[in-house]
């Protein structure tokens, strides 16, 4: 037997491991993910909400996209989140959170409740 075969065994183990650690974290991933949506559910503010707000854009939502999302819902841009989709908005005006997700914010949240991962960012909304 020459080593080329010796070495195609190897090969299809790796290959092994690799897809079945893709695999194990996709799931890891999808579970992360599913058993978050019941705490985003909760911490979704109602339509008629207003005040200061933190707004979560999609991913791929650019910062100067969401700062005029947020100018079109009658809001001001207090700070950005962690994420150029996170934002940290204010409006005094009644539905506030509606017309975000209107102009196409995923969760409109309490600042305080979305602390964690979501608003550690910066204070400078020009960067």
């Amino acid at each position: 037997m020459t080593s080329q075969n010796r070495s195609c065994p190897r090969a299809a183990a790796n290959a092994s491991v690799r897809t079945s650690r893709f695999t194990t974290g996709l799931v890891v991933t999808f579970l992360l993910l599913f058993s978050m949506a019941p705490l985003l559910a909760v911490a979704d503010l109602p339509g008629d909400a207003q005040g200061t707000v933190a707004a979560v854009f999609p991913p791929g939502t650019g910062k100067e996209e969401a700062m005029t999302a947020v100018t079109e819902a009658d809001g001001l841009v207090i700070r950005t989140g962690s994420w150029d989709t996170v934002l940290i908005v204010h409006s005094d005006i009644s539905g506030f959170a509606k017309r975000l997700r209107e102009a196409g914010a995923w969760l409109v949240a309490d600042p305080q409740t979305a602390a964690g991962c979501l608003l550690i960012g910066k204070t400078d909304i020009n960067t």
